[in-house]
């Protein structure tokens, strides 16, 4: 999983957090906002980030805490936003 574009340009953004002073390693599993990584204003900042990145819009119904609680379900995240959108 760590080895997709995606996910490498992920894992640098969040290997720069405020929260992350001490270094932690930060793996595909790791709680960022359990763990204090990602707070409310590093989560604006990722949503604006994967936004203009990944060239996606976040609709209102995809914020929710469980689509941050980890990379990979960012990266989840992103992947569905990416897939075209179901016809009836």
């Amino acid at each position: 999983m760590t080895s997709s574009p995606d996910c490498q340009i992920l894992f640098h953004w969040l290997r720069k957090l405020p929260g992350n002073l001490a270094g932690v390693a930060i793996t595909k599993d790791t709680g960022l906002i359990e763990d204090g990584l990602l707070d409310s204003i590093a989560l604006l900042e990722l949503v604006s980030f994967l936004e203009e990145t990944f060239a996606l819009t976040l609709p209102l119904e995809e914020f929710v805490p469980e689509n941050f609680r980890s990379p990979a379900a960012i990266l989840s995240l992103i992947r569905r936003l990416r897939e075209p959108a179901a016809d009836g």
